[in-house]
């Protein structure tokens, strides 16, 4: 370090870039500090967010994959109903507005659509359990809850995978008329 300073000092036109260099470099540590929580931030809200999308799409499959080994129950489906609110829950939680991408395809918005599809499902098997209050599921019962439940594992895969969605086409009442 002698040495340098030593040559620094013999070389005077020089020690001015030594000082512009030392604090550029003093300016590049200042920034990389200030910003690297901001970016772990960023970081650690997109890896929440896909582990949460793939929660909503894991719930679905499982119930969906186990529902063909039993006949559906009251009880059993409000479980299914429950876990599967209770993911959507989570995802209603999740600080969608913080994440980097807000685009028409982003990780908000499939976010938004995986927790919608879940708590849609809920709705449905609520009346489908309190029917089989009264009674014995049968496998036509079983054969519908896998239907929906396997429409919408379908559709949140899709949602994730960044497929292309295409809007339902309703028919024109002026078509129908005529």
């Amino acid at each position: 370090m002698a040495d340098t300073i030593a040559w620094l000092e013999v070389h005077e036109s020089l020690s001015g870039w030594a000082q512009f260099l030392g604090a550029m470099l003093a300016l590049v540590v200042t920034y990389i500090t200030a910003f690297a929580p901001h970016w772990q931030r960023r970081r650690q809200l997109k890896n929440a967010a896909a582990r949460l999308l793939l929660n909503g799409f894991e719930v679905l499959e499982s119930y969906h994959r186990t529902s063909a080994h039993f006949l559906p129950t009251a009880v059993s489906i409000r479980a299914a109903g429950l876990s599967m609110v209770t993911v959507a829950n989570e995802i209603d939680r999740f600080p969608i507005f913080e994440l980097s991408d807000q685009g028409p395809r982003s990780t908000a918005r499939h976010l938004v659509a995986v927790g919608g599809q879940l708590k849609l499902i809920n709705l449905v098997l609520e009346p489908i359990a309190t029917d089989l209050d009264d009674r014995d599921g049968t496998s036509e019962d079983q054969e519908i809850i896998r239907e929906l439940v396997g429409g919408r594992l379908e559709l949140v895969a899709a949602i994730i995978s960044g497929k292309d969605l295409k809007r339902p086409e309703w028919p024109n009442s002026a078509s129908n008329t005529q």
